[in-house]
């Protein structure tokens, strides 16, 4: 009889495991598994700045992942490529590139990633692209590079582009309003030759500019400091990404007030977006003229 009820005891624990298996199985417990149809693919993408991937995550939103190859705080000009860095290609569908930036990813590295799907898309766009009217510019064409790779969202990258170009319009008055209230317009500055296009957008003077200390010779500089005496220059202002060393020598030499910019976004903390960014910029500038 004991021997009798061990067995039965043996047979419904076999069953209980059975029935606890197959719920499993049937409920996804315990090995992951991909959703039924695994969903729609993103649209894999790979940007060289972070001014170009602010605007793939705005016009693509969820239809896209982004992977950005430079940092934002590096300059994009000097930034040693490796191998290692293009692997990020290997699976990617679009590479976005600056048209500047032809000798940093030449076509031998970007085949070095192995992807004959890949297409590599040169943004040909004039100016700081920190500037309103430019951004928007660029919106417009990576909204209608990703249409071609991807026609059956093309409707979506549109109205979203439509959207993004109306938010920098927006933002960008509202920045302008803010610079001509606390009386920006007509400040007279010796400016990075890299901030130069958003320094005239923001209605500053820009008496002359100059380039990184390294390819500043003694004569050059000691002309700039002319010209700075002479037209009464009495801000100077650095590019983040080229460092702000010849900027602070200028301004000590001047007796003028002296700030440095970024001209991408995530270039400071908390400046993830252009919107941030460039928010982030005006404030610099209105404390450096307060001064």
């Amino acid at each position: 009889m004991a021997e009798n009820k061990r067995l039965g005891r043996r047979v419904w624990l076999l069953l209980a495991v059975a029935v606890l298996l197959t719920v499993f199985t049937l409920t996804g417990c315990g090995e992951e598994r991909a959703p039924a149809g695994g969903g729609p693919e993103l649209l894999k993408v790979v940007t060289t700045t972070s001014l170009i991937a602010d605007i793939v995550e705005g016009v693509g939103a969820d239809k896209v992942t982004v992977a950005n190859i430079i940092p934002p705080a590096s300059c994009p000009g000097h930034f040693d490529v490796k191998p290692a860095d293009m692997q990020v290609l290997a699976n990617a569908r679009i590479f976005f590139v600056h048209a500047w930036q032809g000798e940093l990813f030449t076509d031998d590295l970007i085949r070095s990633a192995r992807n004959e799907e890949l297409q590599k898309v040169v943004l040909a766009i004039q100016g700081n692209w920190m500037t309103p009217p430019v951004r928007s510019e660029a919106i417009e064409q990576i909204a209608a590079a990703l249409a071609k790779v991807d026609p059956d969202n093309a409707g979506f990258y549109a109205e979203n582009a439509a959207a993004l170009q109306e938010e920098t319009a927006a933002v960008g008055s509202a920045m302008k309003s803010r610079l001509e209230a606390a009386g920006a317009t007509g400040v007279k500055v010796l400016v990075s030759e890299m901030q130069t296009g958003f320094l005239r957008w923001a209605g500053l003077d820009v008496v002359a500019a100059f380039g990184r200390p390294e390819d500043t010779s003694p004569r050059q500089l000691e002309e700039l400091l002319a010209l700075g005496r002479q037209a009464g220059v009495t801000l100077v202002v650095d590019n983040l990404q080229s460092g702000h060393e010849a900027g602070k020598s200028i301004a000590r030499e001047l007796g003028a007030a002296h700030v440095t910019l970024s001209n991408f976004p995530g270039g400071f903390p908390d400046t993830a977006t252009w919107a941030l960014a460039i928010e982030r910029n005006v404030e610099l500038l209105l404390g450096a003229i307060a001064e």
